[in-house]
C-alpha cells in the first residue's frame, strides 16, 4: 500500500505528463490545432443562498390524489466564469455512418479493442483533471460539483465509475485505482447511516459526515434516496466483478446496509424526514425507476413491479410513439436509458425506449437544424439543477426545475448525454453530436456541462458529466459492449 507522500508524488507526476500530452503543440500530421488551457478566475463573486441539494427522487402517493411534493435537490453552486482563449477546431469523423446501436453491436467483433482518436484522448485528459482536482484524500470521495464538497449516492457512484474508467482507458495505473477505491469503500463502510439503516441522501466529501437538513441530529440526516442507492449498487457490483480482491470489502458494506428496507410492494421506496413527519413513499418514474431497480435485482431483491409496463400511457411525437409515465412529476430524460445501455445491457425491454428517444432528437435536428440532447444536469445559475424532459405532463421538449417549475432559459444540449449517444449509435447525426461536445470543451480545462438555449456555456463542472464521458469512451474501446458484461 502506498503512503500519502508516495501517492502525492505519483499523482503530481502523472498530472504533469497528462497535461503535457493534452496541451502540447500539434504536429504537422495533426489537424494544425493548438489548444490552450482555460484560465480560471480566482473565486466567483456570486454569493449563493444556502447550498441546495438535488435528488431525482419522485415521492409518489399511494392514494388516488397526488399532492405537490418538494424534493431535496442535488448540490450545485455558481462557478467562476472562464476567460476566453483560442477556440479548438472541431474534428470531422470519417467513420461510415450507421443508424441504430443494436445493429452495430451485432456486427462488431467484441474481442478487438477500439482505438480512440486524438480528440477523444483530449476529453479523457480534461475529465481526469476534474477527478484529480476534486478527489479528497481524507475520504476518497469526489466533489459532486467543482468547489462544492458534498455528494449524493448517485454522485459517489459516478465517482467510482470515473476511477474505474481511468484505469480501463490506461491513463491511471492499478495501484492508484485500488488505493482510491480502497479509501472510498472504507469511507462508505464508516458512513453514519440514516437511523442506522441506509446512507443519508448526501454527505460531506471531506469529512464523510451527513450534510443537509437534520445532519447534526440523531437521525444523521433527512432520509435516503432509493434511486441513488440503486445506481450505487450497480457500480459496487461492477467493482466486485472486475476487481475481485475488493469484493470482500464490498460485502461488508452490503451486510451493514439494510437495502431491503428501500423495497416495498416489489418496487422502490425512499424516505424524506421533514419537521412534521417522516414520509415513506414510492420513488422513480419511467427510465429512472427501472435503471435503479436493476441495482436491487443484483442484490437478489424482488422488485418486479418496478419493471411493469402495463400502466404506462402513450403519446406520439414527430410520428414516433413514445411511452410516458402518467404519475406526478414524470421526469423523462435521456440519462437512465443511456446509463443502462452503457453500464448494464442493450437487451430489449418494454420500458427501454432509447432508440425512440434518439430518433426524436434526430428528427428535431432535421426540423430545426439545431443539435439538442435533453438530460438532467447541474446549472451554473439558479435554480442550479434542471430536468430537460423530452416529454413532461402534456408538453414536449420541456425543461423544469426539481419541483416541476418551467424554465425559460434552459440548457438544451447536455455534453454527457450527447457524447453517450455518439458512442452508442453510429451515424452521421451521432458523429455531429460528438463533434459538438469536443467543440464545447475546447476552451475548458475540464469538460463543461453543456450549452444553454442561447448558446452560452453551462460551466457547472461536475462529476456526472466528466464521469459519463469517461465511461462512454471505455464502452467504445470495448466495441460498444456494456461495462458489466464479460
Amino acid at each position: 500500500m502506498l503512503d500519502k507522500s508516495t501517492l502525492y508524488i505519483a499523482l503530481c507526476s502523472f498530472a504533469t505528463v497528462a497535461s503535457q500530452f493534452a496541451w502540447g503543440n500539434s504536429t504537422q500530421n495533426d489537424a494544425a490545432i493548438q489548444i490552450q488551457p482555460e484560465q480560471q478566475q480566482s473565486q466567483s463573486q456570486l454569493n449563493p443562498p444556502e447550498p441546495q441539494r438535488v435528488s431525482r427522487v419522485i415521492l409518489g402517493s399511494d392514494t388516488s390524489t397526488q399532492t405537490a411534493i418538494k424534493f431535496q435537490r442535488r448540490a450545485v453552486i455558481p462557478q467562476s466564469m472562464s476567460l476566453p482563449v483560442a477556440q479548438e477546431t472541431a474534428p470531422q469523423y470519417s467513420d461510415t455512418p450507421r443508424v441504430l446501436a443494436d445493429e452495430v453491436m451485432k456486427k462488431v467483433a467484441t474481442a478487438i479493442p477500439v482505438a480512440l482518436t486524438r480528440y477523444e484522448k483530449l476529453l479523457i485528459s480534461k475529465a481526469q483533471r476534474y477527478i484529480d482536482k476534486n478527489w479528497n484524500e481524507s475520504t476518497g470521495l469526489i466533489d459532486s460539483v467543482q468547489g462544492y464538497t458534498h455528494a449524493t449516492m448517485w454522485d459517489i457512484a459516478s465517482g467510482i465509475a470515473a476511477i474505474m474508467a481511468l484505469e480501463a482507458l490506461e491513463v491511471s495505473n492499478q495501484q492508484v485505482t485500488d488505493l482510491r477505491l480502497g479509501k472510498l469503500l472504507s469511507t462508505l463502510y464508516e458512513l453514519p447511516l440514516y437511523k442506522g439503516k441506509l446512507p443519508n441522501r448526501q454527505y460531506n466529501t471531506v469529512t464523510g459526515q451527513p450534510s443537509g437538513r437534520f445532519s447534526q441530529t440523531s437521525s444523521h440526516g433527512n432520509g435516503w434516496s432509493a434511486l441513488d442507492l440503486g445506481r450505487l449498487y450497480i457500480w459496487l457490483a461492477i467493482v466486485a466483478k472486475k476487481k475481485p480482491h475488493l469484493a470482500a470489502n464490498i460485502e461488508l458494506i452490503k451486510k451493514k446496509w439494510q437495502l431491503s428496507t428501500a423495497v416495498h410492494k416489489k418496487t422502490l421506496y425512499g424516505t424524506k424526514l421533514t419537521s412534521k413527519k417522516e414520509y415513506f413513499r414510492q420513488e422513480g418514474r419511467l427510465g429512472y425507476l427501472q435503471y435503479a431497480a436493476t441495482g436491487y435485482r443484483l442484490m437478489n431483491l424482488d422488485v418486479d413491479n418496478a419493471f411493469m409496463c402495463n400502466q404506462l400511457d402513450k403519446v406520439t411525437l414527430d410520428n414516433v410513439s413514445l411511452q410516458i409515465d402518467p404519475r406526478n412529476l414524470p421526469f423523462l430524460t435521456l440519462d437512465p436509458f443511456l446509463l443502462y445501455t452503457i453500464e448494464i445491457s442493450n437487451d430489449a425491454s418494454c420500458w427501454n425506449q432509447l432508440n425512440k428517444l434518439y430518433q426524436l432528437h434526430e428528427a428535431q435536428y432535421n426540423l430545426n437544424n439545431r443539435l439538442t440532447a435533453y438530460a438532467e444536469d447541474s446549472l451554473s445559475k439558479s435554480p442550479w439543477f434542471l430536468y430537460n424532459n423530452i416529454y413532461y405532463q402534456g408538453k414536449a421538449w420541456h425543461s423544469v426545475s426539481h419541483s416541476g417549475k418551467p424554465l425559460g432559459e434552459s440548457q438544451t444540449f447536455s455534453n454527457k448525454a450527447a457524447f453517450a449517444l455518439s458512442v452508442i449509435y453510429h451515424s452521421e447525426y451521432s458523429q455531429s453530436l460528438a463533434t459538438q461536445v469536443i467543440t464545447n470543451s475546447a476552451r475548458h480545462t475540464e469538460i463543461p456541462t453543456g450549452l444553454y438555449r442561447n448558446g452560452k456555456a453551462n460551466t457547472a463542472y461536475n462529476i456526472n458529466t466528466n464521469s459519463l464521458i469517461l465511461v462512454s469512451l471505455w464502452y467504445k474501446t470495448r466495441n460498444r459492449r456494456a461495462i458489466f458484461e464479460e
